[in-house]
């Protein structure tokens, strides 16, 4: 009796387990149409994107998407946990950011006001780390900061990239972030390339971290490329470290 009662134990377990791992792959194929299907077309720029999640659903993403037909609108983002939470906390901040870019207001205003709502509402302590851009027609663009990985740019004409600031904190941390603006002219040839911890943190067998020492290396090496192949680039080196 004891064996057939520890076996209807185990059964119901693994039924529930299953259960949960169906809607595991069930949020995380949502979360996945939540990031862009494809890459708006904006005259002058072009996109590349990789997105990949250490578990089934995660709270790093990203966004791309078109204002008015002449200027893009960039952002990458990281929220403080992991997993579910991290998820839903994502998707909340990623709408906020979206729908305020689309009302009219500059980045500064954009994530001014979703540190703002999110404050008025969440008491789950988590946090999201924010670097949004938006660039137009001809090479201007506008970044705000607030406590992400910063912006990687290439110069083509002097073969250099460097780090934008950093500023700012994550959203949904304090009232009054102090957030800054930078403006900044590209030119034909430069790139910009926006990532999270997940690549900087990568570590080898021998507990290094590829750091932003090797991604800057490695886009200086392939700066001249198209952005697709620039991107491969980055993710091979990363796997090979």
């Amino acid at each position: 009796a004891a064996i057939a009662l520890e076996n209807a134990r185990l059964y119901t377990l693994a039924v529930e387990q299953g259960r949960l791992m169906r809607e595991l792959q069930m949020a995380r194929e949502i979360q996945q149409t939540l990031l862009p299907q494809s890459m708006p077309i904006v005259p002058g720029y072009e996109i590349a994107a990789h997105w990949e999640s250490a578990r089934e659903v995660a709270g790093d993403f990203y966004d791309v998407f078109a204002l008015d037909g002449q200027r893009l609108a960039v952002a990458i983002a990281d929220v403080s946990d992991k997993g579910a939470p991290a998820a839903l906390f994502m998707a909340v901040a990623r709408t906020m950011i979206r729908t305020l870019a689309h009302s009219g207001l500059s980045p500064f205003e954009t994530l001014s006001r979703t540190n703002d709502l999110i404050l008025e509402d969440a008491d789950s302590g988590m946090f999201v780390t924010v670097y949004y851009s938006v660039f137009q027609t001809g090479g201007k663009s506008q970044h705000v900061n607030a406590g992400h990985n910063p912006c990687i740019v290439y110069r083509r004409r002097e073969n250099h990239a460097f780090l934008m600031p950093r500023g700012g904190r994550a959203i949904g941390w304090f009232p009054d972030n102090p957030l800054t603006k930078l403006e900044m002219d590209l030119a034909p040839g430069d790139v910009c390339v926006y990532y999270t911890d997940g690549i900087t943190d990568a570590e080898n067998m021998q507990g290094d971290y590829f750091g932003e020492d090797r991604l800057i290396k490695t886009i200086v090496r392939n700066g001249t490329s198209h952005a697709k192949h620039i991107l491969s680039a980055i993710l091979e080196d990363v796997a090979a470290f």
